[in-house]
């Protein structure tokens, strides 16, 4: 079985590889984290508060691969080097302390989780935080095992429990629940040593904590996403995307299917069900309760925070059924790697992301030099400036539609000091290319003197003005372009 499982092992890598090369294109989220990162670094660290949920880390790194090369391929190729790194990364540290039969089995399901593929093939900030989280748990692992840590370990894990803490707006659950069973496990041994072992993980904890008030501070006031009511379908979604990917048949009843299939087994042995129940079966519970009673955050991409673990843990399972030589379980992770391989090559060729290149490429051919296009908010702008040719280098600060609600409450209140000054709310304004414009917001006063129009839209445009009539439509990759004649005053 070695074999087939290097075989896995390579082709998820070579999978993530053929994705970058195939659809290299940015979408929504992408764009915005090529802006931050092209983006001055002082500039790009007011950016990140300004727009964003999730801390700075991951845009500080991607501006440093940045300033090595250009263009969409090269900043993607970041995303899948990172997780190429996390399955040797699993390899090595579960078969450091599994076994090396463990560690390959851990590290061809990871290699394969669908989602994982998707993630590696997305210019946002998945595969660092896996990376900084794997490492983290492997050395609170050690120190479990061993009963204590040297002070470099110490300081290892402090500054992987920061950094991964600041690198997802939600990686300081997921830390938590790394720190907080080991916590448990080191309280729960036998030793002399285990209580101080877990006092001292906890005091280790706490500017990790401290480190958590930043995504806390800035998600008390941003919107987020996740499901809103306790909807089953809904909930099965999210699920069916967690473990198996985009465009899955009956997406509604395989989300509990594959819960079924992935995740009851691990819970039946002995070594495997730790790493599922705390990491995974608790951390998503918690999370359903949240979104229902606090803030929406139930939804694939936070339950896919949690994969590295589900790897572990079905991994763990299935080595030790393949070392007992017991039948079944040697069939069933047969079955769930088929399933798997199947289910990631389905994401690969059915999901295409919904980017700027071609919708971009049919306004400039389309419209006249002196065209203006109204896009709904920054990203957008950014999306079309960045597959328009002659667009001019401008910052993530340099150009913003006028601040609203909360946030004009906070630029009221800075409104003078160092931060306004220096650009965090930017200027009501406006691209220019050539004699085009482009607007990120409806501009009443400039919309009074045109004559014909343009608007961009994810799914069906529409005029701004009931009275204005539509000239022509475009759609491309998701998005709606829309040309509009004014109605005579």
């Amino acid at each position: 079985m070695t074999w087939v499982l290097r075989l896995i092992v390579l082709f998820g890598i070579a999978l993530r590889f053929v994705n970058v090369f195939d659809d290299p294109s940015l979408w929504l989220d992408e764009v915005f984290s090529a802006k931050l990162a092209e983006s001055p670094l002082g500039d790009l660290l007011m950016a990140v508060p300004r727009f964003d949920t999730h801390p700075p880390l991951y845009y500080l790194q991607l501006h440093v691969w940045s300033l090595l090369g250009e263009g969409d391929r090269w900043l993607l190729l970041n995303s899948v080097l990172l997780d190429v790194m996390v399955i040797l990364s699993l390899l090595w540290v579960v078969g450091r302390l599994r076994g090396g039969q463990s560690g390959l089995w851990v590290a061809a399901v990871y290699a394969v989780l669908p989602l994982n593929v998707f993630f590696a093939h997305n210019l946002r900030m998945y595969a660092l935080f896996f990376l900084l989280v794997v490492w983290l748990w492997y050395l609170l692992e050690r120190r479990v095992i061993d009963g204590g840590a040297t002070r470099g370990a110490r300081i290892g894990t402090l500054l992987l429990g920061l950094g991964a803490t600041l690198t997802h707006g939600l990686g300081f659950f997921v830390v938590f629940f790394v720190y907080f069973q080991a916590l448990v496990r080191g309280l729960q041994g036998h030793r002399p040593g285990d209580a101080r072992l877990a006092r001292q993980i906890g005091l280790d904890y706490v500017p990790v904590a401290l480190a958590a008030l930043y995504s806390l501070g800035i998600g008390s006031f941003r919107q987020t996403e996740g499901i809103e009511a306790f909807d089953l379908e809904i909930i099965g979604i999210h699920l069916t995307i967690s473990l198996f990917g985009m465009e899955v048949p009956l997406p509604s009843v395989t989300g509990y299917l594959g819960l079924v299939m992935l995740l009851v087994p691990p819970a039946l042995s002995r070594q495997s069900r730790p790493v599922l129940f705390w990491l995974v079966l608790l951390p998503f519970a918690t999370l359903l309760v949240l979104s229902l009673t606090v803030k929406t955050v139930f939804m694939y991409r936070t339950l896919g925070l949690f994969s590295p673990f589900l790897a572990m843990a079905l991994g763990v399972f299935f080595a030790e059924g393949w070392q007992a030589r017991r039948a079944v379980v040697q069939g069933l992770s047969g079955a769930v790697l088929a399933i798997l391989v199947v289910a990631s090559i389905n994401t690969t060729l059915s999901f295409r992301k919904a980017g700027y290149r071609d919708i971009a490429a049919i306004w400039t051919s389309r419209s006249p030099d002196n065209a203006v296009l109204f896009v709904d908010g920054p990203v957008n702008l950014w999306g079309m400036a960045r597959y328009i040719d002659a667009a001019p280098s401008f910052s993530a600060l340099d150009i913003q539609p006028p601040v609203r609600d909360g946030l004009k409450r906070i630029k009221d209140r800075l409104d003078g000091s160092f931060l306004d000054r220096a650009g965090l709310f930017g200027v009501a304004d406006h691209l220019v290319i050539g004699g085009r414009e482009l607007w990120p917001y409806v501009a009443e006063q400039r919309l009074a003197t045109l004559d014909r129009y343009w608007v961009l839209s994810l799914g069906q445009a529409a005029c701004l003005h009931p009275q204005d009539t539509n000239v022509q439509t475009f759609t491309a990759t998701g998005q709606t372009l829309q040309e509009c004649r004014r109605a005579p005053p």
